[in-house]
């Protein structure tokens, strides 16, 4: 069923009621206009009934049309041969505004679309041209014709008088018929204001064309403007066939502003009130065409408008726009769920107030590149909630362009929450420097393994060379161990590496000191910026606390744990020796240590002068 179809629009006939119903209106149409031909020497000024039949057509089922035509055709010829008598004459002219009937509906019905809305430009085109201009040129050639036959009118006098009567029928009661159909009233109208409005078109219709001495009809289009803009096509429309129907009777009798054409006769008359209407018309359907597209440009702004307010409102992000200088002109709702600020609060903040003062500088370097048109990448950076507090947050930022003019105009940013994310990366690099750490620990004493030892001498000795510092490196070994782990076995053994390990850490104690376990029972401990002098300082108190802890070794002379020691001290680059040599030297000083009877230090001078690994021994 068509859109604009009514119950009873299945059948194949249309309802007795509408049936009445039209034939009523249409006997009214045709009876009235032909009445009024009686005084104007048979001029239609406005012939309204084929303009009717049209517009019901336009919104009937293609099954109807039939039982239309045989509807308007019947009261057509009734009227007219109840008026003039019953004829042949009569049947042909009947017929001939059937066919313009005809071809009217049949070509509008063609496209137009099943609810015709004649407020847009190209359908009240459509309408004019097929409706109002190519069918009733046919149909008024035909009915010429048949006067002409019968001994009528000139050809030319009846055309004039038949084609401009039909054609202005047409393009005032289709337009009417469809807008009453649609009941297209504006609801928020009161019955007071249409009635006032119309009844102001009648008052001022029966007193500009009730009198033929002044030139009033400059009044009537504004009043019908004013019906076009508060009660829209429908209000123009009525009006303006209020307007036809006064107006035209009473220039037929005589009266009116046409009588001031000098030197016309009543036919003239009659010609330049319809072309009086015919002007208004296209003033009217005009004015309703540009009323209609600011109304749906103003409906397209507001359902934009809507569709941006719902989704920045259902968006979690926060929308902000602000201008070119950094006035923020809106903030969306979401800012109150993720920042805890109310939307008018934070317009009236700036950057410098809810910016970490750490992360300001990124912030003010993106919106500059923003302004100057470079692409921008997005920023994390901490903004203040209104407890003080920080808030990870990751703001795009784009310029935004004057539709007409191309210019900047201001800045658009989408901001969102990602404290979130920030934690997981906090866990994430913690994770990391805890793998990372555990490769570079020895997991049986806590100090730094091989690994970070190679590393850490490496960078050192660097250091040392860029500086011109000393660089010294202890090697210990823990004496009689493999007898230690026979008699008390291994456990005990991993006990005594850890105390050891403790031991080295408390006497090296500088941040930049490091205890490495170099391999089973043997550690390094690299000594940056460190002397010969304050390596063996180092050494001895080394030596000192393991002696301290006690821990009983029936294998060491001593009757303890001991540890023997080897110092190196280097000065790049003043010495031949390298971080290798460096250890190669401490070692030696190691084994000469072991030598003179263990839990001794002993040291390796390094000069320039002196070949690389002489040791200076000390106990």
């Amino acid at each position: 069923m068509p859109a604009h179809a009514q119950p009873g629009d299945e059948h194949k006939l249309p309802t007795l009621r509408r049936v009445i119903l039209l034939a009523l209106l249409l006997g009214a149409a045709t009876f009235g206009t032909l009445l009024l031909n009686t005084r104007t020497d048979g001029i239609t000024v406005l012939w309204p009934s084929n303009g009717l039949l049209l517009g019901v057509l336009l919104l009937a089922p293609r099954r109807h049309w039939l039982s239309y035509f045989a509807l308007g055709f019947s009261v057509d010829f009734a009227i007219s041969s109840a008026t003039a008598g019953f004829n042949v004459e009569q049947i042909c002219l009947s017929i001939c505004n059937m066919i313009e009937v005809l071809l009217a509906a049949t070509a509008l019905s063609m496209v137009l679309p099943s609810t015709p809305d004649f407020t847009r430009i190209r359908q009240l085109l459509q309408l004019i041209f097929f409706g109002a201009i190519l069918a009733p040129a046919i149909a008024t050639l035909l009915a010429c014709s048949v006067v002409t036959y019968f001994g009528g009118a000139g050809i030319l006098v009846a055309y004039r008088s038949w084609f401009v009567a039909d054609s202005l029928g047409v393009a005032t009661m289709t337009p009417l018929y469809l807008a009453l159909a649609r009941r297209e009233f504006p609801a928020s109208r009161t019955r007071g204001e249409t009635l006032g409005i119309f009844g102001l078109i009648v008052v001022s219709t029966v007193a500009i064309f009730g009198q033929n001495r002044y030139p009033f009809l400059f009044l009537i289009p504004p009043l019908l403007l004013l019906a076009g803009v508060r009660l829209g096509l429908l209000g123009a429309s009525l009006g303006l066939v209020i307007v036809s129907i006064i107006g035209g009777y009473l220039t037929s009798l005589g009266r009116g502003p046409m009588l001031l054409v000098p030197h016309s006769t009543a036919a003239q008359h009659i010609l330049v009130f319809q072309f009086f209407i015919a002007s208004t018309m296209f003033l009217l359907y005009g004015a309703e065409v540009l009323i209609r597209r600011n109304s749906l440009l103003q409906q397209a702004v507001a359902a934009s408008e809507a569709r941006f307010r719902l989704m920045t409102e259902a968006s979690k992000d926060i929308i902000l726009l602000s201008e070119l200088d950094g006035r923020r002109t809106y903030v969306s709702p979401s800012v109150t769920e993720v920042l805890g600020w109310l939307p008018e609060e934070l317009i009236e903040l700036t950057d410098r107030e809810i910016v970490h003062p750490d992360d300001l500088h990124l912030v003010l370097n993106l919106f500059e590149e923003c302004r100057k048109g470079h692409a921008s990448q997005a920023v994390s950076y901490r903004c203040r909630k209104p407890d003080g507090s920080y808030l990870w947050i990751e703001a795009n930022v784009r310029l935004y362009l004057d539709p007409k003019s191309n210019e900047p105009t201001g800045l658009v940013s989408a901001m969102r929450d990602i404290s979130g994310r920030k934690a997981a990366e906090e866990r994430l690099q913690a994770a990391y420097d805890a793998v990372e750490a555990l490769s570079t620990i020895d997991s049986l004493t806590g100090v730094a393994n091989r690994r970070r030892m190679d590393e850490v001498l490496t960078l050192e000795w660097r250091r040392a060379v860029r500086d011109r510092t000393c660089l010294s490196l202890l090697m210990l070994d823990v004496d009689c161990f493999k007898s230690y782990n026979d008699i008390y076995g291994h456990m005990p053994g991993d006990y005594c590496l850890r105390q050891i390990a403790d031991a080295s850490v408390e006497g090296a104690q500088r941040p930049g000191d490091l205890v490495a376990r170099f391999g089973g029972e043997e550690f390094v401990v690299i000594l940056p910026n460190t002397d010969e002098e304050g390596s063996r300082e180092i050494a001895e108190s080394i030596r000192v606390k393991v002696q301290q802890r006690g821990i009983a070794h029936q294998g060491n002379q001593h009757g303890c744990v001991t540890v023997s020691i080897g110092c190196a001290t280097s000065r790049p680059p003043h010495d031949k020796c390298d971080q290798t040599g460096l250890i190669e030297a401490a070692d030696r000083a190691l084994y000469q240590a072991k030598r003179g009877g263990r839990n001794q230090v002993c040291a390796a001078e390094l000069p320039e002068t002196q070949p690389a690994g002489q040791i200076a021994s000390t106990s």
